[in-house]
């Protein structure tokens, strides 16, 4: 049996846990006493029987039995907010065809507040199990043992100021500490520190608006160069109608990467509008240039009575820890949160109802969203992400798709892990969650995932499709049941690396 041994501790984390005590002794300080903890132990237990565990061309079957004990840990004071859930997953392979494993899960953020109006603190902490490549089997879950996947761990600490000068503007000057590492994969253990400021104009700024911030990002490796990202931007808005602003920046990079070409600093500029359509609807979006050439950025976001619509496009420059430390993917909280904000405006209130939202429809935790693949060079990453959630009193339906461009910006001395050196990459992908009341205990689940990568280098194309459908109960009012039938294939222009599983899983989810 093996055991992450890093995740639980033993290993060379020594500055993470002192990040993390240190996070932990300004929280214990900040009026805990006064917030409301809530204590939730549970237990889930599942039987799997697929018939590819591995996910490989030889196919090899096996029975997969998981039992994760875990906990959940909630706080809420006026000083005070924690949502923390950890897990000690137990994987046990009945035919021996893949190793078992001890596997840490965790996810907790904490945000307090120090001193009124003043000082602050945001910190977080996770590990996980994620694909390593694009490229390759893509696991579902953690059922399948194969290379493509291991346990990605981050820390987030944060402490800030922030302050409001009247109707006249807000500042925060902010500093962060994130480390990332990962059991395996090749990824280099790392840690950022980054210093930022910024200040922006108050209501008194009715028609020209300003804002100033400045960011100065060092990321440190274990086994390489560092990565150093500067940031300066002006910003100015022009109330051109009541709903109608428009928004001009102008600002300067300053990096310094491993790079054989190019010019890694440079001005930038852009111009565009915000437009709030109506209480139902928004519409931004901005042109401009920076060093590495042209940019275009776009959000756009409308909601009915029974579907609720999000559309955006992003260019950054950025690394596969800085990722990780905030992660790309869309979290299903997150997105229904966004598509709640104008609907329900008190946050805990919001969070209530995202939160039955994901219990009642049985979403997954992250919509569909390209692979984080690992690799040591900085890049830059052009993405296109549009979802909808349609929903009626019996059922929910999450239709989501993405494309997204990958192009290394350093050269070969910090590596890359996604194939040929400077590997071009686009992950094109979509996917379908529906949950439909059957009963009042009984929920249908369905959902459909289709994603392409291709590497624009070399021209390889990997193509995977997993369908999923299930029945869940709530057998009493602390304990459901699930019944899944699952379908993962994959197909490559490269030879020897396609795969096909069908595997059939019970699912018991207990509240202790």
């Amino acid at each position: 049996m093996a055991i992450d041994l890093v995740a639980a501790g033993h290993g060379p984390a020594g500055l993470r846990r002192h990040a993390l005590a240190a996070a932990a002794a300004l929280l214990l300080s900040s009026g805990t006493q006064a917030a409301e903890w809530t204590f939730t132990p549970s237990l889930n237990v599942s039987e799997t029987y697929t018939d590819n565990v591995n996910l490989q061309p030889q196919a090899k079957s096996d029975f997969v039995t998981m039992v994760t004990p875990s906990l959940g840990i909630k706080a809420k004071g006026p000083n005070l907010v924690v949502n923390a859930d950890y897990g000690l997953q137990e994987i046990y392979y009945g035919n021996h065809n893949a190793g078992s494993s001890l596997t840490n899960q965790l996810h907790a953020d904490a945000k307090a507040k120090l001193v009124d109006n003043l000082l602050f603190l945001d910190s977080a902490a996770s590990i996980t199990q994620q694909n390593i490549s694009a490229f390759g089997a893509q696991a579902v879950d953690n059922t399948n043992g194969n290379g493509n996947r291991t346990s990605v761990r981050t820390t987030h600490v944060s402490p800030y100021l922030s302050r409001k000068f009247g109707s006249d503007a807000s500042g925060e000057l902010r500093y962060t500490r994130d480390s990332v590492s990962a059991s395996s994969g090749g990824l280099s253990n790392s840690h950022t520190d980054t210093l930022s400021l910024k200040a922006d104009s108050g209501p008194a700024f009715q028609t020209l608006g300003w804002g100033l911030q400045y960011s100065d990002q060092t990321t440190s490796y274990t086994s390489q160069n560092n990565v150093e990202l500067q940031n300066i931007l002006g910003r100015l808005t022009y109330l051109l109608a009541p709903r109608f602003r428009l928004v001009g920046t102008l600002g300067y990079d300053r990096n310094d990467y491993s790079v054989a070409s190019n010019s890694t600093s440079g001005y930038s500029w852009s111009g565009g509008f915000e437009w709030k359509v109506s209480q139902r609807t928004s519409l931004n979006a901005a042109v401009g240039h920076k060093y590495y050439g042209s940019t275009f950025s776009l959000s756009a976001a409308t909601r009915s009575r029974v579907a609720n619509w999000m559309l955006g496009y992003a260019e950054d420059v950025t690394t596969t820890p800085a990722q990780f430390a905030q992660p790309t993917t869309v979290n299903t909280a997150t997105f229904l949160s966004q598509l709640l904000s104008s609907s329900i405006t008190d946050p805990t209130a919001r969070a209530a109802a995202v939160a039955q939202l994901i219990q009642d429809g049985n979403l997954p935790s992250t919509l569909t969203s390209s692979v984080n693949s690992f690799t040591n060079t900085v890049f830059l990453q052009k993405q296109l992400q549009a979802s909808v959630m349609l929903s009626s009193p019996k059922t929910t339906l999450l239709l989501s798709v993405f494309d997204t461009r990958r192009e290394p910006l350093s050269d070969n001395s910090l590596g890359s892990l996604l194939g040929p050196a400077n590997d071009k990459t686009e992950q094109i992908g979509a996917s379908a969650v529906l949950s439909r009341r059957l009963t009042s205990l009984t929920r249908a689940n369905a959902s459909l995932v289709a994603t392409r990568v291709k590497s624009l280098t070399s021209g390889r194309v990997d193509n995977t499709q997993t369908l999923r459908v299930g029945v869940s109960k709530q057998l009493s009012s602390k304990v459901r049941g699930t019944v899944e039938l699952r379908r993962n294939q994959g197909q490559s222009t490269q030879a020897g690396v396609d795969y096909r599983e069908n595997a059939i899983g019970a699912y018991l989810n207990m509240q202790l």
